[in-house]
């Protein structure tokens, strides 16, 4: 059933690496603009991943053996790699933090998003903060979509918003600008750099296939649980492509 997903989500999948916002990146300019944006994107994706833990393992004080220990499995591996990773340092951190130091390595402003961490931290509701903060509308309805899924609390449709509603283009885009942009006035931007590959190495050798096999883990047999993640992974993908065209018009 994984295959069937793929094949009907295929045409928006393409729609969204085809986006025309990847022909306005063009130089680091441009690439600080987008981060200032996708950070909150980070972010979220950091919140959907410890959703899915927090339903899938025990995480409690008193601990209590998990129903379903491959997917535990899976989403701990997962977690592993992007909540306590090394960045290129050797030093354990989050890929968020890893983008933050990143944004402040090729000049993006930090501002907005430490204001939002800032706001959660003092118990600040999700919403609320990023009415605070003004951030542009795409944004604010890209994080507020994972959100209302979180607290619906159905661990397929996470899982599928997980899976399906990532971004495979902008790594490889990022690194050939970054690439460019080191021909031209020798800047090293090392810390983005790695970022940038650490997330395509492990997207695509061990947490995009991990993230497969735990859909398949969660739905089984049930033909309603795989229809709902058809009609989530369609969602997330438009949310995604939403998010862009709202960068998009940034962009200066």
């Amino acid at each position: 059933m994984i295959d069937e997903v793929k094949k009907e989500i295929r045409l928006a999948i393409d729609e969204l690496n085809s986006h025309s916002l990847y022909k306005d990146l063009n130089n680091i300019d441009d690439v600080r603009q987008f981060m200032e944006s996708h950070v909150f994107a980070v972010w979220d994706f950091m919140s959907l991943l410890k959703a899915l833990q927090i339903q899938l393992t025990c995480v409690s004080n008193v601990w209590i053996p998990v129903k379903d220990t491959v997917s535990a499995r899976f989403i701990n591996e997962i977690v592993h790699g992007e909540e306590t990773d090394i960045n290129e340092e050797g030093i354990a951190k989050s890929h968020f933090e890893m983008y933050l130091d990143a944004m402040n390595e090729v000049g993006a402003d930090t501002t907005k998003i430490k204001a939002f961490i800032r706001f959660l931290e003092q118990g600040v509701s999700v919403q609320q903060a990023l009415n605070l903060i003004e951030v542009a509308p795409a944004v604010k309805e890209f994080v507020n979509y994972t959100f209302a899924l979180i607290e619906e609390g159905s661990l397929h449709k996470l899982a599928a918003a997980f899976t399906f509603g990532r971004e495979d283009v902008i790594p490889e885009m990022f690194l050939e600008i970054v690439k460019e942009t080191k021909k031209q006035d020798q800047k090293v931007y090392r810390k983005l750099i790695y970022y940038l590959e650490r997330h395509i190495e492990l997207d695509g050798d061990e947490h995009g296939p991990l993230a497969l096999q735990m859909i398949q883990n969660l739905c089984g047999s049930d033909s309603q649980k795989w229809n709902e993640v058809l009609e989530v992974s369609k969602q997330a993908i438009d949310k995604r492509i939403n998010l862009w065209s709202g960068i998009q018009t940034v962009l200066v």
